[in-house]
C-alpha cells in the first residue's frame, strides 16, 4: 500500500481538526532582543578601554587619558574588533615576540568581533556619533575638536573621572583586550598622529579605503 506524501495543505488541516491555536503574546509583554553589535553598551565597553590604554596624557592641552585624531581612533578600534589583522600588522612590523600576547582564538581569524564599513580614509562605523553622544549623555568621555599641540588640532576622545573610574574596572575583567591594545601601544606611539596612521593604512591597507581595491 503507497503512503499518501504529507503536503503543507495537510499539514495546515490537522492543525485546524484539532484546534491548535497558536499562541502570541500581547504586544506590551513582548520581549525584544538586541543583538550585541546593536547595543551601545557593549561599544562604549570597549571604547573606554581603548581610550584608557591608548589614550594619551598631555597637559595642557589634556590632563585625563585623551586619543585624537578620528582615522587613528578608528584605526585602532578596527585592530581590536578586528584582531587578524592585528596580526597582520605585527608581521609587518616583523615583531614576533608580540604575537605571545595576541592570544588569537581559531574563531578570530574567521570573523569580526564586530563589522565595519570601508570610509574615505580607512575603516568607520556609521554609528560612531550615535555611540560617542551616548557616551557623553553618561558623562564617560568628553569629544571635542581641540589643540593636542601648539600648532595643530583634532577630534580629542577624553575621558572623564567616570570613564576613568569604569575602564580601570574593565581593565581587570577584559585581560586579553588590554593585551591587544598593549600590542598597538608597542607599535604605535600614543602621540602618533592621524597623518601617520592614514599613511600606514594607505602604505600596507588600501583596500580598507572607500574606492581602493587590492593591497
Amino acid at each position: 500500500m503507497e503512503k499518501k506524501e504529507s503536503s503543507t495543505e495537510d499539514f495546515f488541516d490537522i492543525l485546524i481538526k484539532n484546534e491548535v491555536v497558536m499562541e502570541t503574546a500581547p504586544l506590551d509583554e513582548q520581549k525584544e532582543y538586541i543583538q550585541p553589535d546593536d547595543d551601545y553598551d557593549f561599544h562604549a565597553y570597549r571604547i573606554l578601554l581603548l581610550i584608557r590604554i591608548c589614550g594619551i596624557i598631555n597637559e595642557p592641552f589634556f590632563s585625563h587619558f585623551t586619543i585624537y585624531g578620528r582615522g587613528k581612533f578608528s584605526f585602532f578600534d578596527f585592530l581590536i574588533r578586528y584582531p587578524f589583522y592585528l596580526k597582520r600588522v605585527i608581521d609587518i612590523e616583523r615583531k614576533p615576540k608580540l604575537l605571545d600576547n595576541l592570544k588569537l582564538k581559531s574563531f578570530e581569524t574567521e570573523r569580526a568581533l564586530s563589522p565595519m564599513i570601508k570610509y574615505i580614509r580607512g575603516p568607520w562605523d556609521h554609528r560612531y556619533d550615535a555611540i560617542l553622544n551616548y557616551m557623553v549623555s553618561k558623562s564617560l568621555i568628553k569629544v571635542e575638536f581641540n589643540n593636542f599641540n601648539k600648532s595643530k588640532k583634532a577630534m580629542c576622545l577624553t575621558l572623564t573621572e567616570l570613564g576613568i573610574q569604569i575602564s580601570d574596572q574593565i581593565i581587570e575583567e577584559e585581560p586579553v583586550w588590554v593585551d591587544r591594545m598593549e600590542i598597538i601601544n608597542a607599535i604605535f606611539p600614543k602621540n602618533a598622529t592621524n597623518e601617520r596612521i592614514d599613511a600606514y593604512i594607505r602604505k600596507h591597507f588600501p583596500s580598507l579605503i572607500l574606492g581602493i581595491e587590492g593591497e
